[in-house]
Order: C-alpha cells, then structure tokens, then sequence
C-alpha cells in the first residue's frame, strides 16, 4: 500500500510523481516517448523478439530509488503505473516499467536534462502556469 504520493511535474510528455511505500522513497517518472519502442527497450526474452510486438508508441516509466525495490514493493508500484496509463489507447501503446538504483533528485534532474535542457530546479515559471503544463 502506498503511504504517500505527489506529482512533483506534468509536462506535455512526462510526469514526475514521489512515491513513499514504509518509508521508502521512490521516484517515478513517466515519460511518452512519442515512438516506437526498439526490440531493445522492450527487454524482451530472445524467444519472443519479433517486430510485430512494437506498437505505434512507447511510453517509458522508470522507478528511482537509493536502495533495492522491496520485493513486495514492486506489485504495488506496477499497479500504481497501470492506473497512471490505463487512459492510453494500450493496444497502440508499449508501456515499459524500468526500476533503477539511483538517487530519485539527481536522476530526474539528468533526465529533464537531457530531454529540455534544463533541471527541475530551472523549469520556467510560465511553464507551470496551467493545469496541462508545457
């Protein structure tokens, strides 16, 4: 059961949520990719490869954490995901969940780096004006 949970950000394709689960904290960060996903990105076994199983978009969701994902912990956060993107037109869209061992703040500040050039520290004002955030 999860204890605590706020979105940090929304953004036009990616969203950033703290997630506390006793006393963990996990940071989950949902980024659509608005692309196909590579055979690669879908870690799939060997015996499954097969191009068919690319949809027409991939949307990737990485759980940050600085210790090991609790087992128990891992159903919970895969169920919490699946509320977050049952609205996608799934048939249609790859949704891959990635776990990391990774300090949440300096992961996600990479991230929005490398994706928009800035830190979540630096996100303009302007940009978080409105509900559906750019």
């Amino acid at each position: 059961m999860i204890d605590y949970f706020e979105r940090i950000v929304r953004l036009t394709d990616l969203e950033i949520w703290s997630i506390r689960i006793e006393q963990i904290h996990y940071c989950l960060v949902i980024v659509d990719e608005r692309r196909k996903a590579s055979i690669e990105e879908l870690d799939l076994p060997d015996a499954i490869i097969d191009e068919d199983i690319q949809r027409t978009n991939y949307v990737s969701v990485s759980i940050f954490s600085e210790i090991s994902v609790k087992e128990e912990h891992i159903e919970v956060l895969d169920d919490y995901v699946k509320r977050f993107t049952d609205h996608l037109a799934l048939a249609h869209c790859n949704v891959v969940v990635k776990f990391y061992l990774e300090q949440p703040e300096i992961a996600v500040d990479r991230l929005l780096l490398q994706k928009y050039g800035y830190k979540l520290a630096e996100i303009p004002l302007k940009n978080l004006w409105h509900l559906n955030q750019e």
